[in-house]
């Protein structure tokens, strides 16, 4: 249906959570979730929590038999030294048989089309997926689905999905959202040129930047293979989700990089709440005072990302 909202069928629309504790399987299958979405050591960056190889295959395994779909995050970038390292573990990866991979790099794509695996593929490029003809090109191509960027507005996600088969589109609803990435090392190099050093520096949750003309906390993630900068806000879709469920969109993203499963969980079910009729600012007041450190926000659904600070005041 083109030009008007489709009716609202939750049945139809794939709930997915990034995954830190298996324990929390049950409860996470309780709340409506439908997928588990699974880092793992090695071929994951910017994930919940990365699993070993060995722990992987067998939660892969719980996720299944607990009637829940599996997902596995192999998003990093891989240089040329590292192609063969890269097939090997998608390899390793399509002996699980998880039903999705979430990736970034092209070379990811080639290795899976000469595995058979392309139609698993999500392609999730962080900012580059803003608009539908870039979508309908990749979705050509044969992935299973691709992620909408971050930056764009609810007026503009609701465009494409009209213009796009939303049945194939993802979208993160809640949790930060990535501002930019670099697979250079900018925190350790930024500490090098001031002459200071922190001990275990990747993987730390704690550390921000705070821009000139702004009060806000963007936290900031150094990991082995790169660098992220979040937003200062967690995004929190109450307000949007009637809107973009009856959208057509069929993926919808909980992300716990900086919050735990038990939010996600409570996440989740504020949203089911919503849509069955539950008031959204009742709704939205009740989670900020259960996780009052979580600084929710709306993102961009509202404000373009090119809007400078005066604009947007």
């Amino acid at each position: 249906m083109r030009g008007k909202e489709r009716k609202i069928n939750m049945t139809q629309i794939n709930w997915i959570a990034a995954l830190q504790q298996a324990a929390s399987l049950e409860e996470m299958k309780n709340s409506g979730m439908t997928t588990i979405r699974i880092g793992v050591e090695g071929g994951s960056v910017r994930t919940a929590r990365c699993f070993s190889p060995a722990e992987a295959e067998a939660l892969v395994r719980r996720v299944h038999a607990s009637g829940l779909r599996c997902e596995i995050v192999f998003n990093r970038l891989w240089m040329e030294e590292e192609l063969a390292e890269m097939e090997m573990k998608l390899k390793q990866i399509q002996a699980w048989q998880p039903e999705g991979i979430v990736y970034m790099d092209p070379a990811v794509f080639m290795s899976a089309e000469r595995l058979g695996l392309k139609d698993r593929l999500i392609y999730a490029p962080d900012t580059l997926m803003t608009n539908s003809r870039d979508i309908q090109e990749m979705l050509k191509l044969g992935v299973g689905r691709v992620v909408l960027a971050a930056e764009i507005t609810l007026e503009e996600i609701l465009s494409i999905a009209r213009k796009t088969d939303g049945a194939r589109l993802e979208l993160q609803i809640h949790g930060r959202q990535v501002m930019a990435y670099s697979r250079r090392k900018l925190v350790s190099n930024y500490l090098q040129v001031i002459g200071k050093t922190i001990d275990d520096l990747y993987d730390r949750r704690e550390l921000y930047l705070i821009e000139a003309t702004r009060t806000g906390k963007m936290p900031i993630l150094e990991e082995a293979e790169g660098t992220a900068v979040y937003m200062e806000s967690t995004l929190c879709s109450l307000d949007q989700i009637s809107q973009l469920a009856a959208s057509g969109i069929g993926h919808f993203t909980f992300d716990s990089l900086f919050s735990c499963d038990a939010e996600l969980i409570d996440a989740r079910k504020a949203c089911g709440a919503v849509l069955e009729g539950a008031d959204p600012a009742v709704v939205k007041e009740q989670l900020k005072q259960r996780w009052p450190d979580l600084n929710y926000g709306s993102g961009y659904y509202q404000q373009k990302t090119n809007l400078t600070k005066e604009d947007a005041a």
